[in-house]
């Protein structure tokens, strides 16, 4: 009778956080396609993008949605994207992505990058890169957009 009754708690234990686990992960879920959806009704809306290749978002001291894609005429562009203002310019005068993977890991051999999005801060338009090296601190690095120069570099240690 006492096996039945802590297996009862049990069950009701795990069934009771599988519960919150999906709650949480369809909110976080409902949430990333409700930022998704917004962004899409604001590239249709307020700018020349018809075909969206990629949607990130920028958080700076202010943060963007980051729309890659491209315009009427088949050019690739960059929004950055606010519910009030846009960004815009031409990313094949910027340095490709694949280059900054690359100068990224040649600087940081046995790296992982887990964000890469262009950035928007002042005016200045560049390449952020997150870098999680293999002794699990974090690098934040940026290049500029257009010439590949590093512009900032800092580091966060572990907890």
């Amino acid at each position: 009778m006492l096996v039945r009754i802590i297996l009862s708690i049990v069950a009701v234990i795990l069934l009771t956080g599988a519960g919150f686990a999906y709650h949480l992960t369809a909110s976080v879920a409902g949430a990333r396609n409700q930022f998704e959806e917004t962004v899409r009704q604001w590239v249709s809306d307020r700018t020349t993008i018809t075909e969206i290749e990629s949607i990130d978002e920028y958080r700076g001291k202010e943060s963007y949605a980051v729309v890659i894609g491209k315009n009427k005429a088949g050019t690739q562009v960059v929004a950055w994207m606010t519910d009030q203002k846009v960004s815009f310019d031409r990313m094949d005068l910027a340095v490709p992505k694949k280059n900054v993977e690359e100068a990224v890991y040649k600087s940081f051999p046995q790296s992982e990058i887990t964000h890469l999005v262009p950035g928007l801060e002042n005016d200045k338009k560049f390449w952020e890169v997150t870098v999680k090296d293999k002794d699990g601190r974090f690098h934040y690095i940026h290049y500029d957009l257009f010439t590949g120069a590093l512009l900032t570099s800092y580091v966060l240690a572990p907890t």
